[in-house]
């Protein structure tokens, strides 16, 4: 008996920031789900380990690697994608960095790094992606933003302020293109299982020193894994989330409900 089809069956779609946290956890998940895959990261070295992986277990997929800051990663992008399968069905826009800093001591050059990464990235993509979406009559958009578009604390001035325009930036374009078959969705993500909050807790003398902060902020008491944000993005960009669009999904253990 043959194998059941998955849910991304025949679908191609781009991931940036495939190389590590959720977007790796989106790749693996995907390519399980029978997806096509490009996946975009700056680090080459690590790519090709998720993309090794993916081969591994009988799965489809193609490596750019390059800034997503930059037009021309995005038309690598799509430009693989309808090379290697024949158009485009979903873009995940997961990619971004966040440096921390006073507003008073943050430099003009950080500010534009990380809102040309964490946003501007995704204008970029979208722009690329969209015409090709529309020759196939439709497609799925997911945006990362972050529960800190909304919620934020000291030290983050331009990193919630990059993901607070991915939440205006994806109602736009799924107002826009509603008619035309593309939705166009986000999620934020609160605490999640990544490097950078490893690497957090590091800085901090351990996940020891870490876990109260997030007992406090994210009622669920833990941090999300990176399957688990990967199983609503699935959502978002499979059929069966045909009239959801304009949406921005909290995936943070009830951290914006909490007071």
């Amino acid at each position: 008996m043959s194998r059941k089809q998955g849910r991304l069956y025949s679908k191609v779609a781009i991931i940036t920031g495939a190389a590590a946290g959720i977007g790796k956890g989106a790749a693996l998940l995907f390519a399980e789900e029978d997806a096509s895959l490009i996946l975009v990261d700056i680090n080459e070295e690590k790519l090709n380990e998720v993309a090794a992986e993916i081969r591994q277990m009988g799965g489809n997929c193609e490596i750019v690697c390059g800034s997503v800051g930059l037009m021309k990663t995005a038309e690598d992008a799509v430009a693989s994608a309808v090379n290697a399968y024949g158009g485009l069905d979903i873009v995940f826009n997961n990619a971004g960095i966040m440096p921390v800093g006073d507003i008073l001591d943050y430099e003009e050059e950080t500010w534009d790094e990380v809102l040309q990464v964490n946003l501007k990235s995704m204008f970029l993509m979208c722009k690329k992606a969209i015409p090709e979406m529309l020759k196939r009559n439709g497609g799925s958009i997911i945006n990362t933003s972050s529960v800190m578009a909304s919620l934020t604390e000291p030290g983050y001035t331009a990193y919630s302020a990059s993901k607070a325009g991915i939440i205006g930036l994806t109602k736009e374009i799924a107002v826009s293109y509603a008619e035309k078959g593309i939705r166009c969705n986000s999620i934020s993500p609160g605490w999640v299982e990544t490097d950078m909050n490893v690497r957090l807790a590091e800085s901090m003398g351990g996940m020891d020193k870490l876990y109260p902060i997030i007992k406090q902020q994210q009622p669920l008491g833990r941090m999300a894994t990176t399957r688990e944000v990967a199983y609503a993005v699935l959502f978002l960009a499979s059929d069966e989330s045909v009239v959801v669009s304009g949406s921005n999904l909290s995936i943070d253990g009830a951290a914006s409900a909490a007071i």
